[in-house]
C-alpha cells in the first residue's frame, strides 16, 4: 500500500509548483518591460535620425541613398560635367 501513496507523490512532482510559474512570469514581465524600455530607446534613436537626416544638405541626402563612395560619385559627376561640356562644344563647332 506504500507505492500507492508515492506514486500520486511522484506524479504530483512532474508539474510546476505554483511558487516557481510566479517566478517564471515576473521574469517574463521583467524581460517585457526590458523589451519595451530597448523599443522606446530605438524609436526616440531613430526619430533624432529622421531629424539629422532631414538637415543635411541635398547633396550630402543623395549620397546617401547610393551605394557608393563620395569619391566614386563625384568623380562620376565629373565625368558627366566633362561630357556635358564636349557635346555642347561639339554642338557649337558643327554650327
Amino acid at each position: 500500500m506504500e507505492t500507492t501513496k508515492q506514486e500520486p507523490e511522484k506524479a504530483m512532482g512532474e508539474f510546476e509548483p505554483k511558487e516557481e510559474a510566479l517566478e517564471g512570469r515576473a521574469k517574463e514581465k521583467t524581460e517585457m518591460s526590458e523589451l519595451e524600455l530597448e523599443n522606446e530607446r530605438l524609436r526616440r534613436e531613430n526619430e533624432l535620425l529622421k531629424e539629422y537626416r532631414a538637415s543635411l544638405p541635398f547633396k550630402e541626402r543623395l549620397y546617401d541613398r547610393v551605394p557608393l563612395t563620395v569619391k566614386q560619385l563625384d568623380w562620376i559627376i565629373m565625368a558627366l560635367l566633362a561630357l556635358l561640356t564636349g557635346v555642347v562644344v561639339l554642338g557649337l563647332l558643327d554650327r
